[in-house]
């Protein structure tokens, strides 16, 4: 996958998240871990399927993005 966004020769180019942790994700839609989890329980938004021995949570940016969106009633632009 290329990275349309021109970097300097020296430097590394920058990439998007495609998965962000239920801190980012909690971040990006304005609200509490706690908030984000239930949303997350009760099925609001979409936890990435791990292996059962994993206990993280990760979130497609593109689903919270999407969620954010609908939430607000426009479009979410994301800033790292």
């Amino acid at each position: 996958m290329n990275d349309t966004r021109s970097a300097a020769p020296d430097q590394v180019p920058v990439r998007d998240p495609i998965l962000v942790d239920e801190i980012e994700a909690s971040r990006l839609c304005g609200v509490s871990r706690p908030t984000f989890r239930k949303w997350a329980d009760e099925g609001r938004v979409t936890r990435i399927p791990l292996p059962a021995n994993l206990r993280r949570n990760l979130y497609r940016l593109a689903d919270l993005e999407a969620f954010v969106d609908a939430l607000a009633g426009g479009p979410m632009t994301h800033k790292a």
